[in-house]
């Protein structure tokens, strides 16, 4: 019979699935097993391994909080019909509509602070948001129908806004202009 550790095979499997030497192929040493170098002297390490999913952090106003802003909003609007129109079957109507949305009215409704960094991220969210442009689109469409005595339907609307805040109130203007084509008969 024969004793000791013959016949003795450590598996990896039976070392908890890992192999050092491996690892160290693989991954290169880790700071525990060289010794410290000073900080840019480090070489790069070659990537033996790809990531399958990227991960991505992505900022972005939601639907609920849209209508939050909006509900919060004071309107101002002016304009009106062009006088002397380029040809007589079209009016044409103008209108500018100044929005204010003040985070301090709406603070016991969001969870961010009411304050001026946040008032210039949520600007900057909203102008890069197409549902901000619609409901734009949409706002003025309505006014200009109103100024004009017209249903918004009849109108062609073109828009133009611009975004900046003032302290924790995000200020937005809005150009509008739409021709209305008369029916001829």
């Amino acid at each position: 019979m024969v004793c000791g550790n013959v016949g003795t095979v450590t598996t990896r499997a039976r070392r908890g699935g890992r192999d050092p030497v491996r690892d160290l192929q693989d991954h290169g040493p880790s700071h525990a097993e060289t010794p410290a170098e000073p900080l840019g002297a480090a070489p790069w390490a070659r990537v033996r391994r790809v990531q399958l999913i990227r991960r991505e952090i992505r900022e972005a106003l939601s639907p609920s909080a849209l209508e939050v802003l909006f509900d919060h909003a004071e309107l101002v609007v002016e304009g009106g019909e062009e006088l002397g129109g380029r040809r007589t079957g079209d009016r044409r109507l103008f209108a500018t509509v100044m929005i204010t949305i003040d985070l301090g009215h709406c603070a016991g409704q969001v969870r961010e602070p009411a304050d001026e960094a946040t008032a210039r991220r949520v600007a900057e969210l909203m102008e890069a948001e197409p549902r901000v442009h619609e409901r734009l689109q949409s706002l003025a469409a309505r006014e200009l129908a109103r100024l004009g005595s017209a249903e918004p339907e009849e109108l062609s609307v073109t828009v133009e806004a611009a975004f900046r805040v003032e302290g924790t109130a995000m200020l937005i203007d809005v150009d509008a202009m739409a021709t209305l084509a008369r029916r001829r008969e």
